[in-house]
């Protein structure tokens, strides 16, 4: 969750009992110099931080590049005049390929969890962290990428359901945006049946409940993202917290709009006016860079029509915005009340 799960709700979950994980993808290495540094003071407890690695982060032929923008800034043009931008033209500018710089910082700190998506952390990567006392987890939304990633070495897996929200933790961009959808409940069990590594389920859980659904699967944990959004720690602004309080599961949508690679977000004037142009998107990087301006102005207007609402499906269930230890105590309680009405319950029969 970039620009989501800042320190304050990274350590608020730790402190909570949970284990919290900011993102690291979602700023510069200064920027995670200081979210170390802010972590080290906000909690004693186990923490992680979250990286994409994106190996598809390949610059397009000039010609390729000039082509598409300008179809792309055709589409985004109406909007950004929306919001009190002027048009763009010609292409974004290149993303920052800092990624290796990022964790190389993280390795330093010896952070306790280093978390992964889109794409395979590969052998290598996996000894570093070893050999810094970093235990890896990578997310995967398939069975075959979760074997890609056990025989890498990683020591956890999460399975990414497709209720979840944000980025599709595909290795690759696949052609449609409804390729390896596959629900939560139906993945999680393949997986754990199809690997040796603990298996961690993600997308649509929001409570208790789905806690215990979760490991009722065979998961071993769970984690969450878009709940942990709508309280009052997350960096998300008052906007976006209260359209997940107003959303229901059904108005969800997956795009690559808003970055290049596909991810489920709250349907808002700027995926559908997005889709109705018909405009391809720039390759991931470059995309992000070309709707990073609205996104922004966005945001400091406290618009939310106008910026990438990362969601999952679980946003009917979300009617309030709590603090993490007050979402944490009622998981947990709500959990322990659904275990013991099932022990309790006569068997049928």
């Amino acid at each position: 969750m970039g620009g989501i799960a800042g320190s304050a709700l990274a350590a608020a979950v730790s402190n909570a009992g949970a284990l919290g994980i900011f993102a690291a993808h979602g700023t510069n290495p200064d920027g995670v110099r200081e979210l170390l540094a802010q972590m080290r003071v906000a909690t004693d407890r186990p923490f992680g931080a979250n990286l994409l690695l994106a190996h598809d982060l390949v610059r397009p032929a000039d010609s390729v590049l000039d082509q598409t923008s300008d179809l792309v800034n055709e589409a985004l043009n109406p909007l950004r005049r929306e919001v009190g931008l002027e048009p763009a033209h010609g292409a974004p500018a290149s993303p920052a390929r800092d990624v290796e710089e990022k964790l190389e910082l993280l390795l330093e700190a010896r952070i306790p969890i280093l978390s992964i998506g889109l794409g395979n952390p590969g052998h290598e990567l996996v000894e570093r962290c070893r050999r810094q006392g970093t235990r890896v987890i990578a997310m995967v939304t398939t069975v075959e990428d979760a074997k890609a990633v056990e025989s890498a070495g990683v020591d956890a897996i999460v399975a990414q359901g497709a209720e979840a929200g944000g980025h599709r933790s595909h290795f690759a961009k696949p052609a449609q945006s409804g390729a390896g959808l596959v629900g939560t409940i139906a993945l999680v069990p393949e997986i754990v049946d199809s690997v040796r590594v603990p298996v961690i389920a993600a997308g649509g859980i929001v409570d208790g409940r789905g806690l215990v659904a979760a490991l009722a699967l065979g998961a071993q944990a769970v984690m969450l993202g878009t709940r942990f959004v709508a309280t009052t720690e997350s960096l998300g602004v008052q906007a976006y917290k209260q359209a997940l309080v107003e959303g229901a599961s059904h108005e969800t949508v997956v795009t690559d709009a808003a970055s290049g690679r596909y991810a489920r977000v709250l349907r808002n004037r700027f995926t559908d006016h997005y889709a109705a142009t018909g405009a391809p998107t720039l390759p991931f990087g470059w995309q992000g860079s070309a709707v990073a301006p609205l996104f922004d102005q966005a945001r400091a207007l406290e618009d939310p029509d106008h910026m990438a609402l990362w969601a999952g499906q679980s946003t009917g269930a979300i009617h309030d915005i709590p603090s993490v230890a007050e979402v944490v105590r009622r998981i947990m309680e709500e959990a322990e009340r659904v275990v013991g009405s099932l022990v309790s319950r006569p068997a049928s029969g």
